[in-house]
């Protein structure tokens, strides 16, 4: 019997200090470590993802990677990645930046929580923060004090897809009350294309980095294009605040070809007025 299945590639032994690879199409490659397991966190693998995209021939050199800026430090499962064939091991080092995990505080925004032994009650969860750090217990803290705001990381233990997707872009596109607080930044050479609805007008943006290139808003019949070169047209104004502003909730990413669509169709209405 003939199957589609993807062979699975060999067990590979997975240590503190390995280093692996994702490439992504024929475009580049990125590599991140594996550092300690995180009791408290599923026993998730805990990750330092480093932030250069690489051309996809070059020939990794372990001692260069490891010395590379940290993008982000997050949880994951390494092993479903190689069973899927996602990433792969390339090399190792001693190196591990274990340093780095001291100023790294995880967090959970939870929506509900126990007020007794067997009552369960549900509650904003911006007022309901948990944090720890790696392999500490969690500490339930209410509502998230500034001084976390500009180091927390999402605690979650994220699937592979949703870690390719922060080493493409910059973010991930989950919508979780923590992106309330938690600002997402783009990589300076991402796209990302985002409905956003407010008022009785939906609003279409194309984000490149953390500032809006083109903008349609659409009300009814009307429909206005505006950029940076004109950035105003009657009431509408062009978006100037940075990606991470929107508000979370309300956002919905779309496809470039979605985007292009509705910019495209509002030309005509657009040249009109």
């Amino acid at each position: 019997m003939e199957t589609n299945e993807k062979p699975r590639p060999k067990r590979v032994v997975i240590k503190p200090g390995d280093v692996f690879c994702t490439e992504f199409d024929n475009r580049f490659k990125c590599y991140f470590q594996f550092i300690v397991r995180d009791k408290e966190a599923l026993n998730g693998y805990v990750i330092r993802v480093f932030k250069t995209h690489y051309p996809i021939d070059y020939v990794p050199v372990i001692a260069d990677i490891v010395r590379d800026e940290v993008a982000f430090i997050t949880h994951t499962f390494i092993r479903f990645g190689l069973w899927d064939n996602v990433w792969y091991k390339v090399g190792k080092s001693q190196d591990i930046g274990m340093d780095a995990l001291d100023n790294v505080v995880f967090g959970l925004a939870q929506n509900s929580r126990f007020t007794a032994p067997n009552k369960l009650e549900f509650v904003n969860p911006l007022e309901n923060w948990w944090v720890w750090k790696v392999n500490q217990r969690h500490i339930e803290i209410g509502r998230l004090p500034e001084k976390y705001h500009d180091i927390i990381e999402p605690g979650d233990v994220f699937p592979y897809t949703d870690i390719r997707e922060r080493m493409e872009y910059g973010y991930n596109k989950l919508v979780a009350p923590e992106y309330k607080i938690i600002k997402r930044h783009p990589h300076p050479e991402a796209d990302s294309y985002i409905e956003y609805m407010h008022e009785g007008a939906t609003y279409y943006y194309h984000f490149k980095g953390e500032y809006v290139e083109r903008e349609v808003v659409t009300t009814g019949n009307e429909a206005v294009r505006l950029t940076p070169d004109k950035p105003v047209s009657g009431r509408y104004h062009l978006y100037t605040r940075q990606f991470g502003d929107l508000d979370q909730y309300r956002i919905a990413f779309i496809s470039a070809e979605e985007f292009n669509q509705v910019w495209d169709s509002s030309k005509s209405t657009t040249d009109a007025n």
